[in-house]
């Protein structure tokens, strides 16, 4: 059923109803308000449910109704609403009735055919199963694409915030949304579903670095390599040093002392150099003999060798390694600078150690020079790894200063490259989170499988269709209409008769004369209200799954007829799902109100809730005018004539000292309505002018002047009668001040013309 209108918006006079403070609907629900409240336009929000769209008229209109199940009805999802509805007002009428011509055919089902309605009604029941079924499924894929949708979204968003902070000039990501995140993820499927693209956070600062659009200029490199065949021919040319002796006369205190023996060599050089005589430091002569002695020591191959050693420890010193010259690490992109710091430091480490092991052989070699007859000496090889340690360094360095370069040459490539792969980590972190994947496996076999359940509520509506067609008969349509028509008349001239060709009725008079037209309004009200009475039970519809909705079939009937429509409308509408009737006629309200009445008291004798609920619709005087629906007022529940109710309505207005504009226009219409009223039972022979009956009222009248009756005419003519009031700027202000005044004049006024009826009146009101 449906629960309550919680928003109605430019739906023609309702411009604004919110369902403030409004009861909800029950199972019956009572509309009153007079002509031009909005009756017919609230009927029209019911008849957009049931044709499941807005007519142009209202294209613009906004609106929320809730039902009982929890489900809402809005103006973007009304074509998709379930509810079995029917309403009954003048657009029905328009489109199923020409009363000029023919009315639309009813289907009513041929209940003879006991096989065939028994397997239309199984048909039926699977059908309603599966149909309940396929709404169900549709809602869960709706929330299941309404989650995905978001997630596209909130995506995109995460990404987007993330990717401009990378390059902010890139137009690609400042626009970054959801149409580019689901391109990216249809165009990256198989990548999306792996970790393989995910990012450590040292990567990713990498990433971005590299993505940043700073250009750099490309760097110069040449990389010294080392040979390793350079020091195996120098180990054996060391070696071969180290172990050669050549012969001399030993003196063993030179031999044991390297120090004695070098300053003892050197001072034999410097003796034959001077031709000194005499030793320099301690003046004594120096012998031939000791000059022989020592020469014999320091001969030719001794000092020829000496030599060799010496020129092999100079070109030993030139075997260091030195530090290259290395360009500034800041002149690399960000992304290369600690791979370069790397390579650099591993660089510097490796010369240190081949500089060792060269130090080492220097070391021995000295050890010869200060003793040639030592051959024992030897000397490790350069580590193979060493050199290896170097000259990798060497090459990793320049590999990067290569990369740097390509980067510089490809400069766009290489950032987009980057920017890719961050978009593509990012990507994956979100659809993995969220279980994207799982999520659009899940909808697209939800997907198929509400497409299979669909197809066959097709497949079996149409079975349905072909046996409703075999089993409906538009003769039974017209037997059935008559027979209520009739009845509800009361005479049986007006009969409804099938023509094949129009596929319709034509309406007949005596059975025989078209009447083309020539129909009382009281005719069109009865037939058109059977004719939607008797279309409720087309095509075996059971009333108790039907909500109804009934505007006003009463405009033309008399009191014997008002009441054949309420009798009509109880005994075929009773059980339906939910009822919905608007009048504006207070004798058919009233009849409604009492049949609700017993409804809710029959419902307290057994402890349960009323379900039977009664509202007024209300439009605003001012302009432009507008419309709510309010709670019906008690004194419009409890009395038993529209007096009643206009008299307690304004009565409550009487001590209020100031009025709002709205109701300064509202008490107007009550005036005339109530004074029209009084004076027409008063004085019956001028019911049909105000103006008399107003003048017979002054009749005996002491306290009530001409002047004042006169007040009171102005008043309730001027602003009662008129659909857009012309009158000057001030008027509105003026109404406003004198409205508190005149209804306290007419009320003086209907008290001194009957002061016993006014006293039982402010009785019955009070009570």
């Amino acid at each position: 059923m449906i629960k309550n209108i919680c928003k109605l918006k430019d739906f023609g006079i309702f411009q604004n109803h919110n369902n403030s403070n409004l009861q909800d609907f029950g199972k019956y629900n009572l509309f009153y308000g007079w002509n031009g409240s909005g009756k017919s336009t609230l009927s029209n929000v019911f008849r957009c449910i049931e044709n499941h769209s807005l007519p142009d008229k209202f294209a613009s209109a906004q609106f929320t109704i809730n039902n009982e199940d929890g489900s809402v009805i809005t103006e973007n999802t009304i074509n998709s609403s379930s509810l079995k509805l029917y309403t009954f007002n003048q657009d029905f009428i328009d489109e199923n009735i020409s009363w000029n011509n023919v009315a639309k055919s009813i289907l009513l089902v041929d209940k003879e055919k006991i096989a065939e309605r028994k397997k239309l009604e199984d048909l039926k029941k699977l059908q309603k199963t599966e149909i309940e079924n396929h709404q169900k499924k549709t809602q869960k894929t709706q929330l299941l694409e309404k989650a995905i949708s978001k997630f596209s979204s909130d995506s995109a968003r995460h990404m987007k915030t993330s990717l401009q902070a990378i390059d902010t000039t890139d137009s690609y990501y400042l626009n970054y949304d959801k149409r580019r995140f689901e391109s990216f993820i249809a165009n990256n499927l198989e990548a999306t579903k792996s970790n393989n693209h995910l990012l450590d956070d040292k990567k990713i600062i990498e990433l971005t670095n590299a993505a940043k659009p700073n250009l750099k200029s490309n760097i110069n490199f040449y990389p010294q390599i080392i040979n390793n065949d350079t020091y195996i021919k120098a180990k054996d040319r060391l070696d071969s040093l180290l172990k050669t002796n050549v012969i001399s006369q030993i003196i063993q205190r030179l031999v044991d002392h390297g120090d004695i023996k070098l300053w003892v060599e050197t001072g034999l050089d410097l003796y034959k150099s001077h031709k000194n005589q005499q030793c320099e430091f301690c003046g004594s002569e120096i012998t031939k003999e000791r000059i022989k002695y020592l020469e014999d020591h320091f001969n030719d191959n001794y000092r020829t060798f000496q030599d060799r050693l010496t020129k092999a420890d100079q070109w030993l010193l030139g075997q260091y390694i030195q530090q290259p010259q290395l360009p500034d690490e800041n002149n690399l992109y960000d992304e290369f600078q600690d791979e370069y710091k790397k390579s650099c430091s591993g660089l510097k480490k490796s010369i240190s150690i081949l500089n060792a092991e060269i130090t080492n052989w220097h070391n021995i070699l000295k050890e010869k020079i200060t003793d040639q007859t030592k051959t024992e000496l030897k000397i490790e090889s350069i580590t193979e790894e060493s050199i290896t340690a170097y000259n990798l360094s060497m090459m990793t360095i320049d590999a990067v200063i290569k990369k740097h370069n390509h980067k510089s040459n490809n400069f766009q490539e290489e950032t987009n490259k980057a920017k890719k792969h961050l978009e593509l980590h990012y990507a994956v972190t979100e659809v993995q989170l969220f279980k994207y994947h799982e999520k659009k496996k899940e909808l697209t076999e939800k997907t198929t499988e509400n497409e299979k359940l669909e197809k066959n509520i097709q497949n079996r509506k149409a079975e349905i269709r072909k046996l409703e067609d075999s089993l409906s008969n538009e003769s039974l349509g017209a037997e059935h209409f008559n027979k209520s028509l009739h009845k509800f008349l009361g005479r049986s001239e007006l009969t409804l008769r099938f023509n094949p060709s129009k596929k319709g009725y034509e309406i007949l008079r005596n059975n025989s004369e078209r009447v083309e037209g020539k129909l009382s309004e009281g005719e069109k009200t009865a037939i058109a209200f059977v004719y939607f009475i008797t279309k409720l039970k087309e095509n075996d519809n059971k009333i108790e799954d039907i909500i109804v909705v009934v505007d006003d079939p009463v405009s033309s009937f008399d009191s014997n007829h008002l009441f054949h429509a309420y009798s009509f409308l109880r005994s075929n509408c009773n059980s339906a799902k939910q009822i919905f009737i608007l009048t504006h006629n207070f004798t058919y309200f009233k009849l409604i109100r009492d049949w609700f009445d017993g409804v809710n008291r029959n419902r307290k004798i057994k402890n349960k809730d009323p379900n039977a609920f009664f509202f007024t619709i209300e439009a605003s005087a001012n302009l432009p005018r507008q419309s709510i629906i309010k709670n019906a007022d008690a004194s419009l529940i409890n009395y038993n004539s529209e007096y009643h109710y206009i008299f307690s309505k304004l009565y409550k207005y009487k001590d209020d000292m100031f009025l709002s504009r709205d109701d300064s226009f509202l008490t107007a219409n009550l005036s005339r309505k109530l004074l029209e009223s009084f004076f027409s039972f008063k004085y019956p022979k001028h019911r049909s002018d105000i103006s008399r009956l107003m003048s017979c009222g002054l009749k005996g009248c002491k306290i009530t002047d001409e002047v004042t009756k006169e007040k009171i005419y102005r008043f309730i003519n001027k602003y009662s009668h008129s659909v857009v009031i012309e009158i000057n700027e001030d008027s509105s202000e003026n109404l406003v001040g004198e409205s508190h005044n005149v209804i306290n004049d007419i009320f003086i006024w209907l008290k001194e013309v009957d002061e016993v009826h006014y006293d039982e009146m402010i009785e019955v009101i009070s009570g």
